[in-house]
C-alpha cells in the first residue's frame, strides 16, 4: 500500500512536472521545471547508505517545485535505505 502511494506521489509529481515543461515560461519556470526532473530522477533511483542526504533535498525540492506534499509515510519511503546498503 505504501509503494502504489509513493508510485501515485511521484506520478502526480512527473504530471505536474509535464504539464509545467509544456506550458512555456521564462527562464525561471524552466529552471525550477529542471530542479523537478532532477529531483524526481534522484528519488526514482534506488537508496544507497551514502546518498540521505542528496534524497533528503530531492524530497524538498520534489515538494516545493511540485505542489505535491509526501505523507510522512512516503517521505520515509523515499529516505529508507536500500535493504543491504549499496
Amino acid at each position: 500500500m505504501v509503494t502504489t502511494a509513493l508510485a501515485a506521489g511521484i506520478g502526480a509529481a512527473a504530471g505536474v512536472f509535464a504539464l509545467t515543461s509544456t506550458a512555456g515560461g521564462g527562464i525561471e519556470h524552466q529552471a525550477d521545471a529542471k530542479m523537478l526532473e532532477i529531483g524526481i530522477a534522484i528519488l526514482r533511483e534506488p537508496a544507497r547508505v551514502d546518498d540521505d542526504p542528496m534524497r533528503s533535498w530531492a524530497v524538498r525540492v520534489v515538494e516545493k517545485k511540485s505542489g505535491v506534499s509526501f505523507s510522512d509515510q512516503q517521505r520515509a519511503v523515499l529516505l529508507k535505505r536500500a535493504a543491504g546498503g549499496r
